[in-house]
């Protein structure tokens, strides 16, 4: 992981799918609106996931089914 300023960061994993694509992550200050949001106007959110120590995030797709990630720093987030 690396943070390229103070929002913006990266990541790299291993993964045994050959082909792939990049993770999109979309930064909100209120992840819970973000997914109602996406499900309002047609797409699929999962429910929030937290990142110990880090933050939130949620796996959606758009209505096309293009996948998109969203995220909402909080080091709160899971404990």
């Amino acid at each position: 992981m690396t943070q390229i300023n103070e929002r913006s960061g990266a990541a790299i994993f291993a993964s045994e799918q050959r082909q792939g694509h990049p993770n999109v992550y979309h930064e909100t200050d209120d992840i819970d609106a973000s997914i109602a949001k996406v499900r309002q106007l047609g797409g699929h959110a999962e429910n929030k996931a937290p990142v110990p120590g880090h933050g939130w995030f949620a796996a959606c797709k758009d209505t096309e089914g293009n996948a998109f990630h969203l995220w909402q720093g909080d080091p709160s987030a899971g404990q």
